[in-house]
């Protein structure tokens, strides 16, 4: 249920046939303020992710620039409500990721990235991306650590700790990322998410 854009380079332009198209097969039965809110959603989506692939990093202006879009599209179409629950959502957006941002295990990007979705998807609907998010990232990490052949010192770590909590108690928790270990791109994960959350609330399963 999402739009996309184009772009002048012709090799990547194949990045956002989907989106494009999928978004020309909605347009019809979404309200205007709808589909306008999904496709900024999705043009930052993808935009993150193909940003976040190619150099590791979710710049300032492209989070920046979907939190205004969010919150002044949801401000212009249901005035002060929307302005507060664009707000909610982005509080709520940054609050679901902060934690692991304060412990290293991830870059302040992806958390102002989910701040961002927020300000469209609102309170509710952001912790569910949020959620889904969760899983597939959990489901990436273990395939990328097996792929690099980390997965037999992930359990490792998990058995000590686990053994470690039995004797004392207390988890230890590390003060940042190791360098040696792979680089996670959240975005992707948090950009699926989001579609999830979204084909299920259109679908009316959630």
């Amino acid at each position: 249920m999402f739009a996309g854009i184009g772009v002048d380079r012709g090799r990547d332009t194949r990045l956002f046939a989907v989106p494009v198209f999928v978004g020309k097969l909605i347009h019809a039965s979404l309200p205007m303020g709808h589909f306008l809110l999904l496709s900024g959603l999705t043009v930052g989506l993808v935009v993150a992710a193909v940003t976040d692939v190619r150099e590791g990093r979710i710049p300032n202006w492209l989070t920046a620039s979907l939190t205004v879009f969010g919150m002044g599209v949801q401000s212009w179409q249901h005035g002060w409500d929307g302005f507060l629950f664009s707000l909610g959502g982005l509080g709520l957006g940054l609050a679901c990721l902060m934690f692991f941002y304060i412990k290293g295990g991830m870059g302040a990007g992806d958390v102002k990235l989910l701040g961002a979705i927020g300000t469209i998807l609102g309170p509710s609907q952001v912790v569910v991306a949020f959620a889904f998010a969760a899983m597939l990232g959990g489901i990436y990490s273990l395939a990328l650590l097996s792929n690099q052949g980390g997965l037999r010192q992930a359990w490792e770590r998990v058995f000590l700790l686990l053994t470690t909590f039995k004797v004392t108690r207390a988890l230890p928790i590390s003060d940042g990322q190791n360098p040696a270990e792979p680089k996670l791109r959240y975005a992707l994960v948090l950009g699926l998410g989001t579609v999830i959350t979204q084909t299920l609330f259109y679908y009316g399963v959630l």
